[in-house]
């Protein structure tokens, strides 16, 4: 893209981005007896660590389950006498092409990089930490012999891991339905630090969208990749979205699946044609964007 070309799409953009937190200032004084959700106004550091298995084909129903049980039996998990982790799960799916093919994802929390490295532990090809929860340890154990590492579309397993640009749980909300969808992307090779930064300005814009003249969005949060574990399949930056029904997600896909009017959001419509020349989508759309969306299981 030509810098003068480029410079016209930012302005145009950046005039929109504008207009949008303009609109919210001004909500936000009319609405001043709103009570703040209380999962986020805790100010505290929040890791994100998403993890997507897919399983041999020889797996069994009854091994996927056990996988299942197991990884959740980590919330049980001790790091100093005290529990440290949160985790819900969820079955992907997504309808766009770029949804890969994962069978079965799971969302982890800390409340610092330390505890996320202390989860993690061992790591092939460095010196054993001097402590680490060995409950994690004994479960990769467990799962490494089901998964199809020799998958070359997924190897298997993908971690993306991320310090939230968001306070609080991140859980919206804590307790009833929730639908959440991961989008990871990959930049191509010569895009510029601040043509990465107008990409995700702009994802963090649709917080703003409307449906039926509503906000309809309950959260959207990012951050950069910062796993160790070297199973982001090159995914740079990553956004969760949370929905308060698949309903909701459907009307934020839109095309090609919802195509008349009212029936999609044209604020995300828009935004996807300005992202996609930054991403490393040829010849394989799923090279530059990796979506993975799952109503959320807590138990």
């Amino acid at each position: 893209m030509k810098k003068s070309n480029f410079n016209n799409v930012i302005k145009s953009f950046t005039l929109v981005l504008c207009l949008i937190a303009l609109v919210s200032a001004i909500s936000c004084r009319n609405d001043g007896d709103t009570q703040p959700d209380p999962s986020q106004t805790q100010d505290t550091e929040r890791i994100e660590h998403l993890v997507l298995f897919k399983f041999k084909s020889s797996v069994t129903a009854q091994q996927r389950q056990e996988v299942v049980d197991r990884f959740m039996a980590l919330r049980n998990s001790l790091k100093d006498g005290k529990p440290y982790v949160k985790i819900e799960y969820g079955v992907q799916n997504s309808k766009v092409a770029a949804k890969g093919n994962y069978d079965v994802g799971f969302r982890v929390t800390f409340k610092s990089l330390e505890d996320r490295d202390y989860y993690v532990g061992k790591i092939d090809g460095q010196p054993t930490p001097a402590a680490f929860d060995q409950m994690y340890d004994d479960f990769k154990n467990f799962v490494g012999p089901l998964l199809d590492l020799d998958d070359p579309s997924t190897g298997g397993v993908l971690v993306f891991d991320f310090t939230s640009n968001e306070k609080g749980s991140g859980s919206i909300p804590e307790t009833g339905y929730r639908l959440d969808h991961w989008t990871l992307f990959r930049f191509k090779p010569n895009v510029t630090e601040a043509q990465k930064q107008a990409v995700i300005d702009g994802f963090l814009a649709l917080k703003d969208s409307k449906k039926n003249g509503v906000p309809y969005i309950k959260l959207i949060e990012f951050g950069y990749q910062n796993s160790k574990e070297g199973a982001g399949r090159g995914y740079e930056v990553g956004f969760r979205v949370s929905f308060a029904s698949e309903a909701d997600r459907d009307y934020y896909e839109g095309k090609p699946f919802q195509t008349a009017s009212g029936t999609f959001d044209p604020m995300h419509d828009a935004y996807r044609a300005f992202a996609e020349q930054f991403l490393d989508i040829d010849p394989d759309i799923s090279k530059g964007v990796m979506v993975y969306d799952y109503e959320v299981k807590r138990q």
